[in-house]
């Protein structure tokens, strides 16, 4: 008797999401973690603000509150959420579940060989229980929406890689401006990947040149659009002055470049901050002591005026710093590969199963599944392989951005780097695997 093979792959595939989002969804009523949390306190604030005011999405700070106005797409969530933190730690769950299966299907769309597509479904699947991915959206903030819209982002990239529809676009449009508006470093990635996009399509002589560089123009204009909020709402005072009481403050030379472009309070900078050997413990907390403190009065006037510029001129100008060889490489290494962190509940019930598995590969096997995509794709000429050899050095740069943005919680700010990475490295392989079907079978079989 023959099974049609189609048919059975559906319903194989439909199984396997309903089992994926009742392992996602099925949670007990819990109070939320980290209800405290001055993010969250910011998110709901932010939230209560009307959706038909400019102060929504360009928010400005209060007089005489401590508030951090934020990128609008968390407190959008929240505001869906009715500002309450259960609704929106459900909302988070629908929300990846959602985004998972999206970019499920994207992928599965560049497979062609129904084993390699099933066990492509069950090895993903399998994959988003981690719980260095779900656990987050345990918490109501941004890390679990950053996570799955950048899987949904993926996912409308690679549909519109598939057809260059109206449609499609709009999706991409969409994603790349929730996703860009959850934190301030996601533009920049946008940016970028825009820029490479032009060269792919021109590369391989598919598509449209004029949707892509069209895509390009929305990417600057979507970067420019976030920095203004920024500037409006003044984001980039908190994370640089972290940066520089973290690891400006460490060395005396990079004290002196400023104080020469005009930074005031250099040396009590060096008083209070030059002897902080672990930036996680002691330095978090000595650091964020000072956000009040009057002492810092004019090195935050300075910061909201000219310090962004300032350090962006600091960033070009020095590589070694840029390229964070002024830490030590274990501390870099544990903070760019970081994961499973102990600042929430531990994994349970099904969840434990993946955490015993991931990570499964290391930084060299990153590396050689990189140049195994640049192999592939300068062979087959298959967009797909472009499109995760172009992740690849997305998640690298992002690193490096992340990294220099901000001097406190880098393990929290990065721990999305080892799951781009395995996620790729997961992808190659699948991939691989299809393409030494197609050269051992011709022809994908019909029916089993």
């Amino acid at each position: 008797m023959k099974i049609d093979r189609n048919k059975l792959y559906k319903f194989l595939f439909a199984i396997g999401l309903l089992y994926f989002c009742f392992i996602i969804l099925d949670v007990p009523k819990i109070e939320p973690q980290w209800e405290g949390y001055p993010d969250v306190i910011d998110y709901k604030a932010q939230s209560k603000e009307s959706l038909t005011s400019l102060n929504f999405y360009a928010t400005k700070p209060k007089e005489n509150v401590w508030f951090f106005p934020r990128p609008f797409t968390v407190p959008l969530f929240f505001k869906m959420a009715s500002s309450d933190s259960y609704n929106m730690v459900m909302l988070q769950k629908t929300t990846y579940c959602i985004c998972v299966i999206s970019l499920l299907i994207a992928i599965l769309n560049f497979i062609s060989h129904f084993w390699v597509k099933i066990i492509a479904q069950c090895g993903l699947l399998f994959f988003f229980t981690w719980w260095n991915i779900v656990g987050w959206s345990d918490l109501p903030i941004s890390e679990s929406l950053s996570i799955s819209l950048l899987f949904f982002w993926f996912s409308t990239i690679l549909f519109y890689y598939k057809k260059q529809s109206v449609l499609n676009i709009i999706f991409l449009v969409i994603s790349s401006i929730l996703l860009s508006f959850t934190r301030d470093t996601w533009p920049y990635i946008i940016l970028l990947f825009f820029l490479l996009n032009i060269f792919i399509s021109i590369f391989l002589s598919i598509g449209s040149i004029k949707k892509n560089v069209s895509l390009f123009v929305f990417s600057i204009c979507l970067f420019f659009a976030q920095s203004y909020t920024a500037n409006v709402g003044q984001r980039h005072w908190m994370p640089m002055f972290n940066s520089i009481a973290g690891r400006v403050a460490q060395h005396d030379d990079y004290l002196a470049w400023f104080k020469n472009e005009g930074m005031p309070e250099a040396d009590t900078l060096k008083t209070d901050f030059g002897e902080i050997k672990d930036l996680e413990l002691d330095g978090r907390v000595l650091i964020s002591k000072r956000y009040c403190d009057s002492t810092y009065t004019n090195l935050f006037l300075w910061i909201m005026k000219d310090g962004k510029n300032k350090y962006q001129k600091f960033l070009l100008t020095h590589p070694y710093y840029f390229f964070l060889q002024d830490l030590s490489s274990e501390s870099v290494r544990g903070n760019l590969f970081s994961y499973n962190l102990p600042y929430y509940k531990g994994s349970e019930g099904f969840f434990v199963n993946a955490d015993h598995v991931f990570p499964v590969f290391n930084v060299w096997f990153y590396l050689v599944f990189f140049l195994l995509l640049l192999f592939l794709f300068f062979k087959t000429k298959e967009i797909v392989y472009a499109f995760l050899a172009s992740v690849f050095i997305l998640c690298v740069v992002n690193a490096l951005i992340t990294y220099n943005a901000d001097a406190l919680e880098i393990k929290r700010h990065l721990f999305i780097t080892t799951i781009i990475l395995e996620f790729i490295s997961i992808s190659t392989l699948i991939l691989l695997a299809d393409y030494i079907s197609n050269l051992v079978i011709k022809k994908p079989l019909k029916t089993l």
